[in-house]
């Protein structure tokens, strides 16, 4: 029996999200209300090495989370956030990770690193 990832809305790509990083050794937390508007943090994961904060997001087409990165960059380069900052985009399937810089992203793995 599959769990709720094969429903591709908001609320289930974040708990996707939460069992990838569960079954990769992480402790993960997801907010309670993560508000809608760019770049929100929607879980808080940590294990030995840090903390990581990410922003998960589902889209059908694939360009659709530049202003989402804008807002991550900002949050980065203002030092509030201690460990990493990460944008995973639930698309076709499977997941496209970046990692978040001070001035954009840089994409992590490949398009099928992570593939339900």
């Amino acid at each position: 029996m599959k769990s709720c990832v094969e429903y591709h809305t908001r609320r289930t790509a974040t708990h996707a999200a939460k069992s990838v990083l569960e079954e990769e050794g992480y402790e993960v937390r997801v907010l309670s209300r993560p508000e809608k508007k760019p770049g929100t943090i929607t879980l808080i994961a940590w294990n030995r090495f840090g903390p990581l904060f990410i922003c998960v997001r589902s889209y059908r087409s694939r360009y659709h989370h530049c202003e989402d990165i804008v807002v991550l960059s900002s949050l980065q380069g203002s030092g509030r956030y201690p460990g990493s900052i990460q944008y995973w985009v639930r698309y076709q399937g499977g997941w496209i990770r970046y990692a978040i810089c001070e001035g954009g992203a840089v994409r992590v793995g490949s398009q099928d690193d992570v593939r339900l």
